[in-house]
């Protein structure tokens, strides 16, 4: 039997990636990708997905009765029977439906998951999770969201929402979330938290080589700029990192302390392109968790690098 290919969509607050996926080994045959507009109507949303993966399939050389489907991980809570985006904060739309529209464009079978948890399904069959089966991979970005594997299986709670770490609290009646919520960890340690770090340092008059580079109304900077700024030992710059990386470690003690993991895996934007982000994070977790399993649990990078989440997504029809 010849291998089976199928498209997998990333489809995150800053840009809409998708792949044509060989599913016998994770390997990328064609991709293609478009920013996303934050606050788009779900019309708007849907079309976008549509021309992204219309460009993949085209770029592959495949006609669509050679794939065996789509498969999307979207940023957001999604209703995975229904194929319904419910709510995604950072992309600024609800109650989208995803699947039935593509379905009937393409007639082929389409499903939904969350962009983290397809992500981590990535990682599982191909990636640093492929030998455990226990472990927790999270992903910081504009956001912060993680999958948990346990049994060697996708664990996705009561309500199919678990593993939404950044929405732990880490400081009471702290700094609002995109979520509703207060002091939440994506409000301290995500990329976004770094950006308004660096603008509020900033407007108190601090000296950056980051002040051309950060957009001061969205909050908005790119973490090939924030490595850059680090390399040039930027003191704003540093400031902010070592202030996400302080909240990061305390997240990754209760995740420690509480699961306990045999492995964490770190991925997504802010990890692949600032190392001492991730290093000072997993200094602060061993010197805060239990001592067993501080010393015990592994954290390590993510192994597929962007593409963890189309290759995941794309796994949803295997």
């Amino acid at each position: 039997m010849g291998d089976k290919f199928a498209v997998g969509v990333d489809l995150g607050a800053t840009k809409v990636l998708a792949s044509v996926v060989n599913l016998s080994n994770g390997k990328i045959v064609s991709t293609s990708k478009k920013k996303t507009r934050a606050g788009t109507e779900g019309f708007d949303l849907v079309q976008r997905l549509s021309l992204v993966i219309g460009d993949a399939v085209e770029e592959s050389g495949m006609s669509c009765d050679k794939l065996s489907g789509i498969g999307i991980g979207a940023a957001g809570m999604v209703d995975r029977e229904r194929g319904v985006l419910l709510a995604a904060a950072n992309i600024g739309t609800n109650d989208v439906p995803i699947c039935e529209p593509l379905k009937n464009q393409f007639s082929l079978p389409v499903k939904l998951g969350n962009d983290v948890e397809v992500a981590t399904l990535g990682e599982m069959t191909f990636g640093a999770g492929r030998d455990c089966s226990n472990f927790v991979c999270i992903f910081v970005g504009t956001g912060i969201g993680s999958g948990i594997v346990h049994g060697g299986k996708l664990h996705r709670g009561g309500s199919g929402t678990a593993g939404e770490i950044g929405h732990v609290v880490v400081v009471p009646d702290g700094l609002p979330c995109g979520c509703g919520g207060h002091g939440c960890l994506e409000s301290y340690a995500s990329r976004t938290a770094v950006a308004k770090s660096v603008v509020y340092d900033l407007s108190r008059g601090f000296d950056s080589v980051l002040r051309d580079k950060v957009d001061p109304s969205k909050g908005i900077l790119r973490s090939k700029a924030l490595a850059q700024a680090l390399e040039s030992k930027d003191p704003v710059a540093t400031r902010a990192i070592n202030r996400a990386a302080h909240y990061m470690g305390l997240g990754l003690t209760n995740v420690i302390n509480f699961y306990n993991p045999a492995r964490i895996v770190m991925g997504g934007g802010l990890i692949e392109a600032v190392p001492l982000y991730l290093e000072l994070a997993e200094e602060e977790a061993r010197r805060r968790s239990l001592r067993i399993p501080a010393r015990k649990t592994e954290i390590i990078k993510a192994e597929l690098g962007d593409f963890a989440g189309t290759i995941g997504a794309a796994l949803l029809l295997s």
